[in-house]
């Protein structure tokens, strides 16, 4: 890590920069995949990097549950895609759902994805979302304990880092050890590790393991550093990301046009005017500072209700100018 690791905390061969929380964190995009072509997501990433924005994320959804017949977009394979569209920004998974992922192809996915993209590369990993179940029973996935999938992605975490550290891919948990143990390309670098975390043994392992935590609802930021905090791990120690719908417009009524476009599905993980960023440039910089003094770096928004394209065209204008 690039500052000190709190005591009881695992140290891993990591540099990440962190920058002190500030009342402007930076924001990154989450780019549409659900029921889009992909030319869609492609010109969202390049907006999102013309705006310098500090990120492209690509959510980790199998099924498309509000519209199962427009269907979604494969994580890695939009990401793989991404990192050849754009140049310069950092890309990632937020997140993958660890038990769908075999940890050792996945250790060796991500070196060939850094290699494509040299040190552009962020992992977020999660014991799913939402979605788990639907996908599950639709892709006839094991559906394990909440306990167990906190294992697998604890497990999925050391074996990434072993074979980042040393190209051995195997796993010392439930998985069997693969016949060929030393995996190619090796990966230049060890890359961070982002966690999404809700509940209190997440958001433990987040303390104990990773360099970042997404925090899945800006309502539960605050409790969520605390629960971090009282796991022995200090703010200043680790990335901290919150997610957010993103509902805007260059006033309040265009805001509330937008909303009603949006539709129920915004409102899923909790009222976007209360919760997330809602309104016109001006009370976005509101909320932005609102969550940067409760302990984010970074917002990861999800745009609602307009083309992405549009929304980064209009936060490029009046937003991103005034964050620091």
């Amino acid at each position: 890590m690039g500052t000190p690791q709190a005591v009881g905390v695992e140290a891993w061969p990591v540099t990440w920069s962190i920058p002190p929380v500030a009342e402007s964190p930076k924001l990154s995009l989450i780019v549409p995949v659900h029921g889009v072509p992909f030319e869609l997501t492609r010109a969202a990433a390049v907006a999102a990097e013309a705006a310098q924005m500090d990120g492209i994320w690509v959510p980790d959804h199998l099924v498309n549950e509000a519209r199962p017949q427009a269907g979604v977009l494969e994580c890695w394979t939009a990401l793989s895609a991404l990192a050849v569209a754009t140049k310069e920004v950092p890309i990632g998974p937020l997140v993958l759902v660890s038990g769908f992922r075999h940890p050792p192809l996945l250790a060796r996915q991500a070196a060939t994805l850094e290699a494509i993209a040299p040190g552009r590369l962020r992992i977020g990993l999660g014991t799913g979302g939402f979605t788990y179940q639907a996908t599950c029973a639709q892709l006839d996935f094991e559906e394990r304990q909440p306990a167990a999938r906190v294992a697998h992605c604890e497990e999925t975490i050391r074996c990434l880092r072993e074979h980042w550290a040393a190209g051995d891919a195997g796993s010392q948990g439930s998985l069997p050890e693969p016949a060929l143990a030393r995996g190619y390309p090796l990966a230049r670098q060890s890359m961070p590790i982002i966690l999404a975390a809700r509940r209190p043994a997440m958001l433990r392992l987040t303390a104990r393991m990773a360099d970042g935590w997404n925090c899945p609802l800006p309502s539960e930021l605050v409790t969520g550093l605390a629960t971090i905090e009282s796991a022995g791990r200090t703010r200043e120690s680790i990335h901290t990301s919150v997610f957010a719908i993103l509902v805007t417009g260059s006033n309040e009524n265009e805001a509330r046009r937008a909303l009603a476009r949006a539709g129920p599905s915004a409102q899923l993980f909790g009222d976007v005017e209360e919760h997330h960023l809602f309104g016109s440039p001006a009370r976005l910089l509101e909320r932005i500072h609102e969550l940067g003094r409760n302990g984010a770096n970074e917002i990861t928004i999800d745009v609602r209700g307009m083309p992405a394209v549009e929304a980064i065209d209009l936060l490029s204008r009046e937003v991103l100018p005034h964050l620091d």
